[in-house]
């Protein structure tokens, strides 16, 4: 697959220009403008390369801790399965980022407190190992 650098490019540089005024919370999921990265990261797709993220720690009201999703199951300590109308999603802890709000786009849904609390404690068994 050939990675479009140029097209993400031009796409990080307004995406920094737009002032975003919405409020963010631990335990949502937006999809989020992750671009074209580098090797084995997760990329995003789409015109905005894009992809579905946890937010799973709010440092400020700017600043958090995201977890990228994907629709496909997997086992492991990296991943965290959960179930949403439904359907099978999927937390891929080991991809977890710094991001800012100004790459997030519309809020999709919102976790339970009961699966939130899995994955974060999924989260930090994996980075204490």
């Amino acid at each position: 697959m050939e990675k479009d650098f140029d097209k993400w490019n031009n796409i990080k540089k307004s995406t920094d220009n737009e002032n975003r005024s919405i409020k963010i919370r631990e335990g949502e999921i937006r999809w989020c403008r992750i671009g074209v990265n580098i090797g084995f990261e997760m990329l995003g797709k789409g015109q905005t390369f894009r992809r579905p993220v946890l937010i799973l720690k709010k440092f400020s009201a700017d600043v958090f801790l995201g977890c990228p999703l994907t629709s496909k199951k997997h086992d492991g300590s990296w991943f965290m399965n959960f179930t949403h109308e439904g359907e099978i999603r999927c937390v891929i802890l080991n991809q977890a980022r710094l991001l800012d709000k100004k790459r997030l786009e519309e809020k999709l849904y919102e976790l339970n407190e009961a699966d939130l609390k899995k994955i974060k404690e999924a989260f930090c068994k994996l980075i204490l190992l």
